[in-house]
């Protein structure tokens, strides 16, 4: 049973981030592409109907993101601490790169219309992105690698004499 909520929330941060990555590249690379061919006026209305939805997929992965990733760090922060001169760089990078694709995934959805840089936003993002998927997949590898602390040696009483 206790495993049950450790495989949940590892699985909702990787869905979060997935629905995240792919949300944000089809904003920036597919929807430009499809709606080029639009009279400017029906380019606009899809994608701002477009651009809705993915606001609000965003902000749910933004909350299952944080919940998630607060349950994680404090599962395994014991691990991290084993080694801690490769975990906390890693764990700090991932969670301030996660801050900042955060910060910048709010900016370019606030309001009804885009900022008139979104596109270059939205690129940044996605670059960011990527950086935060290596340095979790390089946290989770050096903690799955880590080196495995054994049990001190059982001490045995002296025999008394009969």
């Amino acid at each position: 049973m206790h495993a049950l909520p450790i495989i949940l929330f590892r699985w909702l941060h990787i869905l979060a981030a997935c629905l995240a990555v792919g949300g944000a590249f089809v904003m920036r690379v597919i929807v430009p592409i499809g709606l080029k061919d639009l009279e400017p006026e029906a380019r606009q209305a899809a994608f701002l109907k477009l651009r809705r939805v993915f606001k609000m997929v965003i902000h749910t992965c933004i909350l299952l993101l944080l919940a998630s990733g607060t349950y994680n760090t404090l599962g395994n922060w014991s691990a991290y601490n084993q080694i801690p001169a490769r975990a906390h760089p890693l764990w700090g990078v991932h969670v301030l790169l996660g801050v900042l694709i955060i910060g910048i995934s709010l900016y370019v959805l606030a309001g009804k219309e885009p900022p008139k840089t979104h596109g270059k936003w939205m690129m940044i993002n996605l670059l960011l992105m990527a950086a935060a998927l290596g340095a979790a997949a390089a946290l989770k590898y050096v903690r799955d690698n880590r080196p495995r602390v054994s049990a001190p040696p059982a001490q045995t009483l002296p025999q008394q004499p009969s």
